[in-house]
């Protein structure tokens, strides 16, 4: 028993540094593990805030309210991350980043998606080194009003309300929801609902680069007429590339007037290409007499194929192409033969007017009733800049004017010329005007966002119709458009590069 003992008392102080270590690794484990089991149930969560409150571990602070969400087309090419800024920034309207333009809101926190065309500008790519700079990239000074922290000034100055501002974002967000998925507007007249509907946006100062809500929808809007443009040898119609329609005339110009400016607004250059072709077939088919007439038609003065008059040049088709060189003038772009073109064009306007009643003719002289005299006044404003006593009558003639949404004599498409010729006038007649147009377009606007059908008739089939969907976004449009007035063109001089000129007293 002895000698059993001693040997287990000599096994035991063999192997005493093993014993030794072993009891310290059980100490060790008992220690830090009683330690955690305290903290788990005695001391409080790291992310729970003093007072009980709950936050993400890595955010501090409420969360911006996303942009709403929407689709971009597909694209070959990825667009480059962008930080999402921290406080208000200068629009980015083209290469020049000096140029100020448009306020932009902070961004969301996931950057949307840009076209291709963009995203080169953004990464100084490509594009970047043929893109003009400098004073080019501001926007002249006709168009100023709708820039940057101008626009609510420029309203209120010029006598608009609250609630007419209101009116063009609800239209605004009615044209979002119902742009197609190819970008456009409409069904049957796809160019011309798509410009007027990207003339709305761009008039409300809206681009791909500077718009929280709308930048998708513009920069599809553009990409859509650029897309027709490429694919049909600068048609703007989405209808071939051949003058077939009468109405081809008005959509070719209304896309053109758009894109030009789209061009001056982003300068964008994948516009101007497409922008050249375009208002190259309105200067080519520019009638003698310094009108035009439909399909482009330059041929001699004859019967028409209806046997209803004759081929002569056509007020209203006029001053779709007179807007349109306007706005291509604005650009900067060196186009040939604008200046003498749009000089032809004004004497053309002189050739129907009507001295009995101071009206605008339709082909003639006397030949239609006064419903295009805003047509005559806005281009001669457009461009000369200053009336002339054809003007300053026209002005008084439309003083016999009423402008009542349901009456019979409604009609949105002379109340379109009308409001900017009044405008750009000044004066008295932009004094009784403006008292007389604006609540009765704001109060008769759907709950939509829309306009419903007026009391009268209005150019082209279907346009009054309820069920008609380019007759839907055509009042839209007009209605928007009569409303951004207090900004969108301001009163300057023919070259538009200064400052508003001083109202007339007309």
């Amino acid at each position: 028993m002895n000698d059993a003992f001693l040997r287990l008392v000599r096994s035991v102080a063999n192997s005493r540094f093993l014993m030794i270590s072993a009891l310290l690794h059980v100490l060790i484990v008992l220690l830090f593990g009683g330690t955690v089991l305290f903290n788990k149930y005695v001391e409080p969560p790291d992310f729970q805030a003093e007072g009980g409150d709950f936050l993400t571990p890595a955010d501090t602070s409420a969360a911006p309210a996303p942009e709403e969400s929407q689709t971009m087309p597909s694209m070959s090419v990825v667009a480059p991350t962008i930080s999402a800024p921290t406080a208000s920034l200068s629009a980015l309207t083209s290469i020049n980043p000096s140029a100020v333009a448009f306020s932009v809101p902070v961004a969301p926190s996931v950057a949307p998606t840009i076209s291709t065309n963009l995203a080169e500008k953004l990464a100084g790519g490509p594009s970047a080194s043929s893109a003009k700079t400098g004073a080019a990239s501001q926007l002249p000074g006709t168009m100023a009003g709708r820039g940057s922290g101008k626009r609510a000034a420029t309203l209120a100055q010029n006598g608009g309300k609250i609630t007419s501002e209101q009116a063009v974002m609800n239209a605004l967000r009615w044209l979002q929801k119902t742009q197609n998925p190819d970008g456009t507007w409409g069904s049957k007249f796809k160019g011309a609902m798509t410009g007027l509907a990207l003339l709305c946006y761009l008039g409300h100062g809206e681009t791909p680069a500077s718009s929280r809500d709308f930048s998708v929808v513009v920069d599809k809007a553009i990409n859509a007429l650029v897309g027709a443009g490429v694919k049909a040898q600068g048609h703007l119609m989405f209808k071939g590339n051949v003058f077939l329609y009468s109405s081809d005339v008005y959509e070719h110009a209304i896309a053109a007037y758009a894109l030009g400016e789209a061009y001056t607004m982003t300068h964008d250059e994948k516009i101007a290409p497409v922008l050249t072709q375009a208002i190259d077939y309105i200067v080519k088919g520019q009638r003698a007499d310094g009108g035009w007439y439909y399909r482009y038609d330059t041929g001699p003065e004859r019967p028409d194929e209806k046997g209803k008059g004759f081929v002569q040049s056509d007020t209203s088709v006029s001053g779709w192409q007179i807007q349109a060189l306007k706005a291509a003038h604005l650009t900067g772009l060196p186009f040939d033969g604008i200046n003498g073109v749009l000089d032809n064009a004004m004497r053309n306007l002189d050739r129907v007017f009507t001295p009995k009643d101071s009206s605008y003719g339709y082909r003639k002289s006397g030949d239609h009733p006064p419903t295009l005299t805003g047509v005559g006044v806005l281009c001669k404003l457009f461009w000369q800049g200053k009336p002339d006593k054809m003007v300053r009558d026209s002005l008084k003639a439309l003083e016999g004017v009423n402008v009542k949404y349901g009456s019979p004599d409604a009609h949105l498409y002379a109340w379109y010329y009308d409001t900017q010729a009044c405008f750009l006038a000044q004066g008295g007649s932009w004094d009784r005007w403006n008292r007389m147009f604006q609540d009765e377009i704001v109060t008769h606007q759907s709950p939509d966002g829309s306009w419903p059908p007026t009391g009268g008739r209005e150019n082209g089939a279907g346009m009054n119709d309820a069920a008609n969907a380019d007759g839907l976004v055509y009042r839209t449009t007009l209605c928007a458009l009569m409303l951004e007035v207090y900004y969108r063109y301001l009163p300057t001089g023919k070259d538009s590069a200064a400052g508003p000129a001083k109202p007339s007293n007309l």
